[in-house]
């Protein structure tokens, strides 16, 4: 079980039925023990009755029949009973019938009281005394019982009444332990809605005043953890710079060469080192521009409209850009879902390439998560299409061809959870859509 919340409802769940279920066993024992020791004084008031009724002269004991209290002892078998035992002379209530009790040892001047075998194969709770009619007199036990029948069925009645309340409150209290939890991890809750936000903005950091004393040393790793992060990010994009320095006298170098090479007349020599040279200087720009893009510290959302509006500038200002129609369709306030620089990197290679085949016209169009560059060249074949985004591939071997920009836009619009889609333009031309 790997939610929190659940393993602390199953527990309380758990101890809070163990702890009634404890409650109900002590409760239902409790009420028996109070029952029969009700039953138990109950009894002493009949004996006492009997002993009053008792003859103080002469040696015959007869008692009558209403002798107790109680109408039960005057009915055969009814469960309440008396008996007094002299020597071998036994007077009993009219309920023992013909039966008899059994005669305890009987203490004298306090009455004994525990369970023993009824007259008629039931279980009895039972009193009994020595008592002496006069001084004179031979002493004699009393006994008085009742059949426990009637206790058990009234503790069996309580234990199932019981059993339902305490159901009952088992799921009050159940309920109350799933608002308890609820409020109680309400602060964790928190804590991810604070790192979704950092999200957007990583360089942000949680407000440990914010949450509960017991959150905070949680608040403060994930603080620590961007701030490692942070650090990281910041030295990937110092050494992508650096390699990016680092490559250019190297690559400089092999185009002179490939240049000395043509000019003395190898040509197949200087077609290999510039193809090789174009291939590497491909590959370092692809992956600069993806380190550059997942080492930003910012996330969005911009708006929209200014960043393309400066690229379409910059565009307009080349030779090929100044023949060009160039139209930027975004509505004030549109906003995607990414930072400034990273709609740089990424609509600045989809707008050239753009530039670059198109016959007369260029539109950009932004709208709510969506980014559409086209143009009215020749556009791109539909087998050609997956080849160039995924392997970075040109669709011609001239510089800057289709393959490149492509596959730059579509690493970084998955960088930054989107996806790059090709189609045909009503233009005539290719149909770059960027999808949040």
């Amino acid at each position: 079980m790997r939610s929190v919340r659940l393993r602390l409802l199953a527990g309380a769940a758990c101890a809070i039925a163990a702890a009634l279920l404890i409650s109900w066993v002590v409760l239902v024992l409790l009420f028996d023990r109070h029952i029969r020791r009700s039953v138990e004084d109950d009894l002493i008031r009949h004996g006492q009755q009997i002993v009053a009724a008792l003859p103080t002269a002469g040696d015959a004991l007869v008692l009558p029949p209403e002798t107790g209290g109680d109408a039960r002892f005057s009915q055969p078998v009814s469960g309440l009973y008396w008996q007094i035992s002299q020597g071998g002379r036994i007077v009993r209530s009219r309920s023992l019938w013909d039966a008899a009790m059994d005669v305890p040892e009987a203490p004298t001047g306090a009455w004994a009281r525990d369970l023993s075998p009824g007259p008629f194969g039931e279980e009895m709770v039972r009193v009994y005394r020595r008592v002496r009619a006069s001084e004179t007199a031979e002493p004699m036990t009393l006994t008085v019982g009742l059949n426990r029948s009637g206790i058990i069925e009234a503790r069996n009645e309580f234990a199932g009444e019981l059993a339902l309340f305490l159901t009952l409150l088992w799921a009050a209290l159940s309920a109350a332990a799933w608002l308890q939890v609820r409020i109680g991890l309400s602060p964790l809750r928190s804590v991810e809605a604070s790192v979704a936000g950092m999200k957007a903005s990583p360089a942000s950091r949680l407000d440990p005043d914010r949450f509960p004393a017991e959150v905070t040393p949680l608040v403060d790793q994930i603080n620590t953890l961007a701030e490692t992060r942070e650090d990281d990010l910041r030295a990937a994009r110092e050494r992508a710079a650096n390699l990016a320095h680092a490559l250019k006298t190297p690559l400089s170098a092999l185009t002179a060469l490939a240049r000395k090479a043509r000019a003395s007349g190898d040509a197949d020599l200087a077609d290999g080192f510039e193809a090789s040279i174009r291939a590497a200087s491909d590959t370092v720009e692809r992956e600069l521009a993806r380190a550059r893009t997942a080492a930003s510290v910012e996330r969005g959302p911009c708006e929209a409209g200014p960043v393309l509006s400066r690229l379409a500038d910059v565009l307009r200002r080349t030779e090929r850009g100044a023949r060009l129609r160039i139209s930027i369709e975004a509505a004030k306030g549109t906003m995607l879902p990414v930072h400034a620089d990273q709609l740089f990197e990424m609509a600045g290679p989809l707008m050239e390439n753009a530039v670059r085949y198109a016959r007369a016209d260029v539109r950009v169009t932004a709208a709510e998560r969506e980014l559409v560059v086209e143009d009215d060249g020749p556009g791109l074949d539909s087998e050609d299409r997956g080849t160039v985004v995924l392997r970075g591939q040109r669709s011609d071997e001239r510089p800057g061809g289709h393959g490149l920009g492509l596959a730059i836009a579509h690493d970084l619009a998955e960088a930054t959870g989107g996806r790059l889609e090709l189609m045909t333009s009503p233009m005539g031309g290719l149909r770059v859509i960027v999808r949040w």
